[in-house]
């Protein structure tokens, strides 16, 4: 079952993605225009699809969907205050990973080594605690993200007996569901980027978990207004993929949360 509301996911937030949902706009409109030329609803459809990919595009959109995400998250998190909270975890949320011949930083690529980077950050500084590396493979035959997540840090001089690694989990639900065993009467600090905070302190807190967040990779830390920020661009495109697939996973878990609440039995 979980598999299946895994694979459901996926697919069902394709369609919210700024690139696929102006494909599919695109093609409905070229297929309504072939087989009624003489109908405006084909060529609107194209032109929306259009407007669609360039309003996506821009620097103010992906600010306006990612900055509040960000600003949920809350600062970086201190050593020192989590050293005083009696921290004895940092849990760094796995991300992208790269398949090939490639080097440890090399192979651990964009979101996950800079978790990763900030997670050995707040280890460095929280004496006694350890590293827990998360995340799984899709594929049988590509090192999961927590393998390579460790071995990334034992290059950077962590020792092995520091680190935990979890390699099982798909999502973060699954990360969340398979922690649980040993984080449950721990402190612990939680790592992952800035705009998937809100979304990762909600699937732990759900599995029954208090994660003290330790949010990274902010795209938006400082946002420069100029000239420039009327012309689109691919970056500001993937920001935008990015702000709108944690909405959407968000909703999702919302109303997981309510359907699971709805089919419990009434007590009394």
């Amino acid at each position: 079952m979980d598999f299946f509301l895994y694979v459901l996911k996926k697919v069902v937030s394709q369609f919210f993605y700024p690139l696929q949902l102006a494909g599919i706009l695109w093609l409905a409109g070229v297929i309504i225009w072939i087989l009624r030329p003489r109908s405006r609803k084909g060529i609107a459809l194209v032109l929306v699809s259009g407007i669609w990919l360039l309003v996506m595009s821009l620097p103010l959109t992906s600010f306006s969907l990612l900055k509040p995400l960000e600003r949920m998250a809350g600062p970086y998190a201190d050593p020192e205050d989590l050293s005083r909270k009696g921290v004895q975890y940092i849990v760094v949320l796995g991300g992208d990973i790269r398949a090939g011949d490639l080097t440890p930083a090399d192979r651990v690529a964009n979101t996950s080594l800079v978790r990763v980077m900030e997670g050995i950050r707040l280890w460095k500084g929280v004496q006694g605690s350890r590293l827990v590396v998360s995340g799984g493979s899709e594929h049988s035959d590509i090192m999961t993200t927590g393998e390579a997540m460790s071995i990334l840090a034992l290059n950077l001089g962590i020792p092995k007996e520091a680190i935990v690694v979890e390699d099982l989990s798909l999502d973060t639900e699954q990360e969340a569901k398979l922690l649980k065993p040993m984080l449950d009467k721990s402190k612990f600090a939680l790592v992952t980027s800035a705009s998937h905070m809100n979304r990762a302190l909600m699937h732990f807190r759900r599995a029954g978990l208090d994660p003290i967040p330790a949010p990274s990779d902010f795209r938006l830390k400082k946002f420069k207004y100029s000239v420039t920020l009327i012309f689109p661009g691919l970056e500001n495109l993937g920001m935008s993929q990015q702000g709108i697939h944690e909405y959407v996973g968000t909703l999702f878990l919302i109303l997981k949360q309510r359907g699971y609440r709805g089919m419990q039995p009434l007590s009394g």
